[in-house]
């Protein structure tokens, strides 16, 4: 017996769509509308639609028109399946690491070329990352996709609470201060040390010095280093390297030691080099 998905037109707007199995579609009242939704789904085609309902055939090839979310898992299970792809199989969340970084780096570049479509594409090659770590998970025993988006919609729910909670935010400032102080009690982190420990030395060096810079003054730490310019700190940067430094590395153990002698009460203050 195949599977039948009804629902009602309305819900059609937000419902997750697998177009491999049958759809019903009832209580329909606008037509042009309805038809907008179902190509976003099968693509261009023509669809019957009688005494305000209509009946879909599911699609189950993985050659079609118009793909959805379901042929998206599907894909991927197929692609990993005993007789699936032997590069796809032999991955490991270690081999695919550094993939997620560079295809993030690949959709800010889109983002800033205001390319937009670059950007689908590359959007979608960053969520491929995650339904592939999803995957390898899902077939270790790790976890599931769907334990991904639990996680993932609990952390929506429990750090908006100026949306379901009781706290009121009239701007993206407030928004992200009820944010923030939502995660770290979900984490435990009130502690700057704990804070401090979840900013991971494999980012990029600069990125992870301004995250750590900023959570130490906040918490404390006197910043009297005069104010330099972009310009000032590429010289810098150039002067290091002709010290000799391996500006990545080097900089995290930098930053790593300041936040050390910091939470040992040995600095309260930085004010340039020494």
């Amino acid at each position: 017996m195949k599977s039948v998905m009804t629902v009602t037109a309305a819900d059609l707007e937000r419902a997750v769509i697998d177009t491999r199995f049958d759809l019903h579609v009832v209580e329909i009242k606008d037509v042009a509308r309805l038809r907008a939704r179902l190509v976003q789904l099968y693509g261009e085609r023509e669809f019957e639609i009688s005494d305000g309902e209509i009946y879909i055939e599911g699609q189950d090839s993985l050659f079609k028109d118009r793909y959805t979310d379901g042929d998206l898992v599907n894909v991927m299970d197929r692609l990993t399946a005993e007789d699936g792809c032997p590069w796809d199989r032999a991955q490991t969340h270690e081999s695919i690491r550094v993939n997620a970084i560079e295809e993030a780096y690949e959709l800010s570049e889109a983002i800033d070329s205001s390319d937009t479509e670059n950007l689908k594409e590359e959007t979608g090659d960053l969520m491929l990352q995650a339904v592939f770590h999803a995957n390898i998970a899902e077939r270790s025993g790790e976890f599931t996709r769907l334990d991904v988006i639990d996680a993932l919609v609990r952390k929506l729910v429990s750090r908006h609470t100026h949306i379901f909670g009781s706290d009121k935010a009239v701007d993206a400032d407030e928004a992200l201060k009820h944010w923030e102080a939502a995660k770290a009690k979900e984490k435990h982190a009130e502690a700057l040390s704990v804070q401090l420990a979840r900013i991971p030395d494999s980012f990029p060096a600069l990125i992870k010095a301004q995250k750590t810079v900023k959570k130490l003054v906040k918490n404390g730490l006197v910043n009297d280093c005069r104010e330099i310019s972009v310009r000032e700190l590429l010289f810098a940067v150039c002067g290091a390297l002709k010290s000799g430094a391996d500006l990545e590395p080097d900089l995290v153990r930098e930053i790593n030691a300041l936040a050390k002698s910091y939470l040992e009460g040995k600095v309260t203050a930085v004010s340039g080099l020494e």
